[in-house]
């Protein structure tokens, strides 16, 4: 059970209501919506993150859920690997993205660059960029690390508030 209320559409604020409008607008949302000023600026936040930009979402989900796991959360590793399965990730990629084997052979350097980017952001934060350089240009560097620095927020927000996964 979550630690704080995670309110229905009926109990949101006003100002939390436009988030409800698609239906259940999920954990993180449903927490937020005890905050609206923080929603305005929070969820627009994460979705330019978390949405479509220059990377591929494959690469995304791989820091995402690397992330997660490195930082145990239950809630983020728990949707995530839902999120990972839809993107067609197999079982032993989701495995090492857990934490639980080491990467697949298959997976190219820039995939096992990303995987142990995840970890060290999450334990070795100064050793973090390095590892992407070689593989990665400025740009994409600097969304890296926005991507997996947001998702640490997350995971500890959810693992405060013990949201349900």
């Amino acid at each position: 059970m979550a630690r704080v209320e995670l309110l229905t559409g009926e109990r949101a604020p006003l100002l939390a209501r436009p988030y409800y409008e698609r239906g259940d607008p999920g954990p993180i949302a449903a927490a937020l919506a005890n905050v609206p000023e923080l929603m305005d600026v929070a969820l627009p936040f994460v979705g330019a993150v978390y949405g479509p930009t220059s990377l591929p979402p494959r690469l995304k989900e791989i820091v995402i859920l690397g992330v997660s796991a490195a930082n145990r959360c239950r809630y983020c590793t728990e949707t995530h690997t839902g999120v990972a399965r839809r993107l067609g990730f197999a079982p032993d990629e989701l495995a090492a993205m857990r934490g639980e084997a080491p990467p697949p052979r298959r997976w190219d350097e820039r995939e096992r660059a990303l995987l142990a980017f995840s970890e060290a952001l999450s334990n070795r934060p100064g050793e973090a960029v390095e590892l992407l350089r070689p593989h990665f240009g400025e740009p994409e560097i600097v969304e890296l690390v926005t991507l997996g620095s947001a998702t640490v927020m997350l995971n500890r927000f959810a693992t405060a508030l013990e949201l349900p996964a």
